[in-house]
């Protein structure tokens, strides 16, 4: 397949400089209109456009550059060389840094690792490892889009296609494609409420008890006027009720909102998804997916996590919960979350399919993977389909978990 840059660059030039030029005309306009004024805003408004104007032109100059990308069964050609697969190490594509909350990922990088002893007649980028490492192109430069990248690379890169980290996982090869349908059992979800329905009982009961004192003393005052003597710190009950009615109020109803939207993991054919107390589910298809790790992860507490490590191109617009080694990986939830710890067996209707309860964690669907606790369950159910998953994209169990 074919790639090119030349329309995308063109068009940013040509809209950088566009912007540019009208800039310009209005720090003109607004110069001449303004005689013997002040200078400072036109001089500042044409500083602005001319930068415009030179970052545009320089988008065209680059677009005019030679440039060639053809991923194929033979390899990797570009216009100053033809790499077959053999000589090339890895291949990725490189997230430099994760984008904040409020603006869209940045697209990646398409990096290019030659095998020992081979070389590119051009700069090679500065590593620490010593492998030779090149980058081909901006993903944000191609004129294709990033999953089409990903398709090529996965179709003809096969295992030279680095999708996780080499510390997670060594590259292997790997297709887009989707889980068969004919996977045996159904999803499995898996809740955790932490307590929130006997919190919800507990603060209404209280709520309903301080709202019952305030009503009565209200009537008690209303009935018995002389004994209304507020100097005397007669309302300061009254007041301290009405409070903690509307306390217990509030934490009932936050207790409420855990009870009915809980911690929540659901796993089946289609793939995984994850929703944290009254949010909305992240969720993520198998044919998106790289692999999926259970382990401590860096900025979170050092106990098992299960983490998602997604296929490039897919997911572009979340924003991963960090990077590792430009690769994006998404951490669902720490599995203790759904483990109480205090139990190691689940029930016998849990593995027939039935709905188990046991420390806090709810597990309904069918076909339970093991009669162990909720943690080795989960483990157990995942192992089962990302092997499901490996059959239909050529991928080994032991190398997923």
């Amino acid at each position: 397949m074919e790639f090119t840059v030349e329309r995308t660059m063109r068009r940013r030039g040509t809209r950088w400089m566009g912007w540019g030029l009208v800039a310009l005309t209005c720090a003109l306009a607004w110069l001449f209109g303004s005689l013997g004024g002040a200078v400072q805003g036109p001089a500042l408004v044409g500083a602005l456009s001319v930068v415009a104007d030179w970052h545009g032109w320089y988008e065209l100059r680059k677009a005019r550059r030679p440039f060639r990308l053809r991923i194929d069964g033979f390899g990797i050609t570009l216009h100053d060389a033809a790499l077959s697969w053999e000589q090339v190490d890895a291949v990725a594509l490189w997230h430099d840094r994760a984008a904040d909350s409020d603006t869209t990922p940045p697209d990646p990088r398409l990096l290019l690792w030659t095998a020992p002893g081979v070389t590119l007649p051009r700069k090679k980028d500065r590593t620490w490892d010593g492998r030779n490492r090149y980058t081909v192109v901006n993903c944000a430069d191609l004129d294709e889009s990033v999953s089409q990248l990903t398709a090529a690379l996965a179709e003809h890169g096969r295992a030279h296609f680095e999708t996780a980290p080499r510390a997670v996982r060594p590259p292997i090869p790997v297709t887009i494609a989707g889980p068969e349908l004919s996977v045996p059992g159904g999803e499995r979800i898996f809740t955790s409420d932490q307590g929130a329905g006997r919190r919800t009982v507990v603060w209404t009961v209280l709520a309903l008890l301080c709202s019952a004192v305030f009503v009565l003393l209200n009537l008690y005052l209303v009935y018995h006027p002389e004994q209304a003597d507020y100097e005397a710190g007669t309302g300061i009950p009254v007041t301290v009720a009405a409070l903690s009615a509307l306390v217990f109020w509030i934490q009932a109803r936050f207790s409420y909102v855990r009870w009915r939207k809980p911690l929540r993991l659901r796993i089946g054919a289609a793939g995984i998804g994850m929703r944290e107390v009254s949010g909305e589910e992240r969720y993520f298809q198998w044919a998106q997916i790289a692999t999926v790790t259970v382990g401590p992860q860096h900025g979170f507490a050092p106990r098992p996590c299960l983490t998602v490590w997604p296929l490039p191109g897919t997911h572009a617009h979340d924003h991963p919960s960090h990077l590792s080694d430009g690769h994006r990986a998404y951490v669902l939830d720490r599995l203790d979350r759904f483990s109480g710890g205090g139990g190691s067996r689940a029930g016998a209707a849990g593995v027939r399919g039935r709905a188990v309860r046991r420390d806090g964690v709810t597990a309904r669907g069918k076909g339970v993977p093991s009669p162990r606790g909720g943690r080795a369950c989960l483990v157990g159910l995942l192992s089962r389909h990302a092997s499901s998953l490996c059959c239909s994209t050529k991928r080994r169990p032991s190398e997923r978990l």
